[in-house]
């Protein structure tokens, strides 16, 4: 099936099945009931709010 496609359209159905696996590892993740946000750049910006 694959061997039908071109060399780029291989390159782009790679990329693309990549993508949807990190997305769907990020979305189970973040369902985890453990799961909690440790932003870095929310931290700075709570810690910006409350010195001012």
């Amino acid at each position: 099936m694959l061997e039908s496609l071109d060399p780029f359209q291989q390159v782009m159905l790679g990329v693309s099945i990549i993508g949807v696996l990190m997305i769907l590892l990020v979305v189970f993740l973040t369902a985890s009931p453990n799961y909690e946000n440790t932003d870095r750049f929310k931290k700075i910006l709570e810690f910006l709010e409350n010195k001012n």
